[in-house]
């Protein structure tokens, strides 16, 4: 974490110095977390895909404590009118910590932005956002309450390194393609490679129609094909939309298939008052609803909060979350928090 805070120091000495004629750094960030308490888990569920919270296992019925599920730190700098560098701290508990188990961050985002390379056009390189799960984050919004259903089934990484084409033709319409190493944040040097391409429509400002694909490559003839399209309706008032995803990863022992879909809203009650809600449900393999086990058994989810908006960036949203599986020998896990999520 020293060495991070060092180098990230460094880089802002450099952006200050580099061009005094052109615009400095900006810097933005976020931080969000919970105080959040178990109704009910069901401890001979050893694989635990619910647990937002420490990894497979851990949660215990009656269990509760404060957390921060998210912090960055963002600076971005205008090294010319068509380039914009962008750098990105992340703090993850849950996938930044140090060896002895200490709080660390990781870097997020390190890339450069192209603008006007057509009309319409720019070229980012470097590590950043995939179409997959960003798009339906913004689309969707709540994060801080839960990650979208195929960020939070493993399905497709929020980060890859490569270079990516974005177009906007109207304003109805854009498309992009990311070709990346396949690397997430890990360290890069694999020789697998991955294809994301998104195509969004808006015929009326309010409506949204998004179609993602990916495709990856892996060790062994191994690779894996997503499919997803959310539709989405949004204004002042609410917000109703759903995403539908299918997953094919092919092995040496044949096709193992994922499919799943999410129904997500908000209504407004009062001013900076909203009720928002969400389901999941989450099909493993072709044949989950009959298998035994909780990997592979089909998973539903239903998240009911209310989001008070009380100043400018300033939120707080108590919350429930619910996850049944599609296995006879099983319980509900259910779990209360409250989230708070703050951004500058």
């Amino acid at each position: 974490m020293k060495n991070l805070s060092i180098l990230f120091l460094a880089l802002m000495m450099f952006a200050g110095f580099a061009n005094a004629q052109s615009k400095g750094p900006t810097f933005s960030g976020l931080f969000f977390g919970d105080y959040y308490y178990v109704l009910n888990h069901d401890n001979s569920n050893t694989t635990n895909p619910t647990s937002t919270y420490g990894v497979a296992g851990q949660l215990q019925k009656s269990m509760g404590a404060f957390d921060y599920r998210r912090i960055y730190l963002t600076t971005a700098y205008d090294i010319a009118p068509d380039f914009t560098a962008q750098f990105r701290f992340e703090s993850d508990p849950s996938a930044s910590n140090l060896g002895n188990g200490k709080l660390s961050t990781m870097i997020k985002d390190a890339f450069i932005n192209w603008k006007n390379v057509t009309e319409g056009g720019n070229i980012i390189i470097g590590l950043q956002g995939t179409p997959q799960i960003n798009m339906a984050e913004g689309i969707f919004g709540y994060r801080p309450i839960e990650k979208t259903i195929e960020d939070l089934h493993g399905i497709s990484a929020s980060r890859d390194l490569g270079v990516s084409f974005n177009q906007v033709f109207s304003s109805q319409f854009k498309a992009g393609l990311l070709v990346g190493n396949n690397s997430g944040n890990s360290v890069p040097g694999n020789k697998y490679k991955a294809a994301y391409l998104y195509l969004q429509y808006n015929p009326v400002k309010e409506f949204t129609i998004l179609l993602n694909g990916q495709y990856n490559t892996g060790a062994a003839g191994l690779n894996n094909r997503v499919g997803d399209v959310i539709v989405n309706y949004a204004n002042s008032s609410f917000s109703l939309g759903g995403q539908y995803f299918v997953n094919g990863v092919s092995t040496g022992a044949g096709t193992v298939q994922k499919s799943g879909f999410s129904l997500n809203g908000w209504v407004a009650l009062m001013d900076k008052l909203r009720l928002v809600g969400r389901f999941d449900n989450y099909v493993p393999t072709d044949a989950s609803t009959k298998n035994s086990t909780y990997a592979l058994a089909t998973q539903s989810l239903i998240m009911g909060a209310l989001d008070w908006n009380v100043e400018k960036n300033v939120h707080f949203m108590p919350n429930i979350e619910s996850v049944s599986f599609g296995n006879s020998n099983s319980t509900a896990d259910l779990l209360a928090r409250v989230t708070f999520y703050i951004s500058f």
